[in-house]
């Protein structure tokens, strides 16, 4: 009975120890939205934090969307189209305190204060709930190019990349030492389109740091939280010529492709009825392909040489990035959603844009949150899909 107490008694010291270091280990303590007031209100009285601000207005004005009638009556999705591209704004700031820190995808200020995109709030940051940690000191210039979603690649592709745009053009390439993209594994096309662009691997930083001199800097997304709940994650016009004229182009040129780019090994927006859908395209010449596993270059190729590229709505299709002027793009929403992000590109890239409303699968998202709406199956009504094709022009193979 004794050792049974003093083993029961050993555990309670250990419990009240470690809650102790607990409550002693820093977390962030607050938020500062990195637009040019809340820059202000944050940093303006400061020496050591200089701030910039930017602003690109697109000249790209884009054709509606085309679809089949039937689709017209999906008008809260309709409101989702912009009708306008969008700028690009911006803050910069150039900060010459050591005691600023990249860490969990993220720079914090000296105060424990998340600096990140204006529309956003502390509560909705993942970081709120983690422990600060020490950070690795690094002499020089780190500048950040990550986000919440660590490498994820539309993410990567529309809101980080663009971003040494504004960096090199503000302070030259050649003044920048490192790249801070978040903590963690680096993904390959991270490393293989940073590399494109010039930036070494010993340059890429994925662990907690501090710096003497840090840059960041944030795209403004036009989140909207309301009845739309929009994502916000459309090119700019800027950042589209950026990643046009600096990253890959396709090579080994293919006439007459066409192709449907099917969704990987994915949990959400699955095709339900694949099969069906093969049936009816393989007859038109239609390849089916997944990109996973393709490295970035290879997607170039392989949308770079395409006549139609056809798809459920994903990341992959941010590869329309690399298609050229007058491809002809079928996109396949769920029934419940539609997010304008691709539509963008393929419009800025003078692509010729078609969508098509999934099937509804015994459910319905509507009014439900946008991750949910997001996530939904797809079920394709193959003879409204060859409608759509005889629509855009695709005729028999």
């Amino acid at each position: 009975m004794k050792k049974v107490k003093q083993v029961v008694w050993n555990a309670r010291k250990k419990l009240v120890f470690q809650a102790k270091v607990l409550c002693r280990t820093p977390r962030a303590k607050g938020f500062v939205g990195l637009s040019e007031e809340g820059a202000q209100a944050a940093y303006g009285s400061r020496s050591d934090v200089m701030i910039h601000t930017f602003s690109r207005k697109s000249e790209c004005t884009p054709f509606p969307p085309k679809h089949l009638p039937e689709d017209e009556i999906f008008s809260f999705l309709l409101s989702s189209f912009p009708e306008k591209l969008p700028d690009y704004d911006a803050v910069l700031l150039d900060i010459r305190n050591p005691e600023f820190t990249f860490q969990h995808q993220h720079l914090l200020d000296d105060e424990r204060r998340v600096i990140y995109e204006p529309k956003m709030s502390f509560e909705q940051l993942p970081i709120r709930e983690k422990f600060l940690v020490e950070c690795k000191k690094l002499n020089g210039t780190v500048a950040y190019l990550a986000n919440t979603m660590f490498c994820q690649y539309a993410h990567w592709l529309q809101t980080q990349l663009p971003l040494l745009a504004s960096y090199w053009e503000t302070f030259g390439k050649e003044n920048i030492d490192y790249y801070y993209i978040g903590d963690g594994e680096t993904k390959d096309f991270a490393e293989e389109s940073l590399l494109q662009l010039g930036i070494r691997k010993e340059q890429i930083v994925n662990f907690p740091c501090r710096a003497d001199r840090s840059l960041v800097s944030m795209k403004f997304r036009d989140i909207d939280p309301g009845p739309a709940m929009r994502a916000g994650m459309e090119m700019d016009e800027k950042s589209y010529r950026f990643l046009k004229e600096n990253l890959f182009q396709a090579e080994a040129p293919i006439a007459g492709k066409r192709l449907f780019i099917q969704r990987g090994n994915v949990s959400g927006r699955r095709e339900l009825n694949l099969p069906e859908v093969k049936e009816a395209l393989v007859p038109l010449g239609f390849e089916f392909v997944t990109t996973q596993g393709m490295t970035m270059q290879q997607e170039a190729d392989l949308f770079g040489n395409a006549e139609v590229i056809a798809g459920v709505h994903g990341a992959a299709l941010h590869n329309l990035l690399f298609a050229k002027p007058g491809t002809k793009v079928i996109e396949i929403f769920p029934y419940d959603y539609f997010e304008e992000s691709n539509y963008v590109i393929a419009a800025l890239g003078g692509c010729d844009y078609h969508y098509l409303i999934g099937e509804p699968i015994g459910h319905s998202f509507k009014g439900k949150d946008l991750l949910k709406r997001n996530r939904a199956d797809v079920r394709v009504d193959p003879a409204k899909l060859l409608h759509l094709l005889e629509m855009a022009g695709i005729d028999p193979a």
